[in-house]
């Protein structure tokens, strides 16, 4: 059987070099990066940019193991479509502010005859949140990102859309802002690890054409998690639970910007309606020999260093107080 060829943008954010360095080790497709040209502007979820000889470094090691690494003005569809020729699958890791960057993408596949395209959607269900009450900038996310999905279909491609759940470094900043339930188990992943699994789903028949809702790292409840984090400190972590109300007006108070981004999944978390879950665990039923991180390892080497840098950022921008 020929080899697909996958190519993966968006290669140097976290989620995309494990998706690189997976797609490496299993050894069961060809792959290539397209990068984008040095100078282009670009966007970061946890807000931290590599530098060009950063970059640098980490297109050298892929092409020393047989990745091919391609360069390209990302906004040109008639850059792009030369670029993507020969790709079987395309799988965008933008992160979640840069969604619009996937159109020329999308289009540019298509023309190039690329055979399925990944969008990147590795968060809630968002073909459900698209349609919650509460109007706020993640539920706007939400429909931009389902509406990229038509795009896809327009084109003729196949999809395969990856939803991975609540990133647990984004949300354990003290105190805890616990959503929802605290005993409903819900699926958790880490940057890393959405990375890794998604040459597994898809290698698998099951994920063309299909929304394949991941728990990459845990399933189970904010107080299960929090249990972990708790033996791995060795002491209590705060945390606060609120009501659908008060994570509305906790969201309509605050002013724009990372802290309300979280506060809007809190509200869309919270307005879930019944038999409608924004988790899943796909790879329970599909993939299940893939392990995530395990969580005490998780804590030390990712969450905390994360949560201190993450702080340092939210003060730096002004959006905590230098006390805090």
């Amino acid at each position: 059987m020929t080899r697909k060829m996958v190519t993966v943008f968006g290669a140097t954010g976290v989620a995309g070099a494990a998706c690189v360095d997976e797609l490496i080790r299993m050894g069961s497709f060809d792959v290539r990066v397209l990068a984008r040209e040095s100078g282009q502007a670009e966007r970061s979820s946890s807000g931290v940019i590599k530098s060009e000889a950063q970059k640098q470094v980490q297109y050298d090691a892929w092409a020393s193991k047989g990745v091919t690494v391609k360069h390209v003005d990302a906004t040109l569809a008639e850059a792009l479509v030369p670029a993507l020729e020969g790709t079987d699958y395309l799988v965008s890791c933008v992160p979640i502010h840069a969604t619009e960057s996937q159109y020329p993408l999308i289009w540019a596949a298509g023309e190039a005859g690329v055979e399925r395209f990944v969008p990147s959607e590795f968060g809630a269900i968002y073909e459900f949140e698209r349609f919650w009450q509460t109007n706020t900038t993640h539920r706007m996310m939400a429909r931009q990102k389902a509406f990229i999905r038509r795009m896809i279909e327009m084109t003729g491609m196949d999809y395969t859309i990856i939803p991975a759940g609540a990133w647990i470094e984004y949300y354990m900043m003290e105190p805890v802002l616990v959503m929802g339930d605290a005993d409903t188990k819900i699926g958790w992943s880490t940057g890393a690890d959405v990375g890794r699994i998604i040459p597994h789903v898809l290698a698998h028949p099951a994920s063309r054409n299909a929304i394949c809702p991941v728990a990459t790292t845990a399933w189970c409840s904010w107080n299960e998690l929090l249990a972990v984090r708790e033996r791995v400190l060795g002491r209590k972590v705060e945390r606060v639970h609120w009501s659908a109300e008060q994570w509305r007006a906790a969201y309509a108070q605050q002013a724009p910007g990372a802290i309300q981004t979280l506060l809007a999944i809190g509200v869309a978390i919270t307005d879930t309606p019944a038999g409608m879950s924004l988790f899943g665990n796909w790879n329970k039923t599909f993939i299940p020999g893939f392990q995530g991180t395990p969580l005490d390892e998780l804590f030390v080497g990712t969450v905390e260093p994360f949560v201190a840098a993450m702080r340092a950022g939210l003060i730096a921008a002004g959006e905590l107080p230098a006390s805090s």
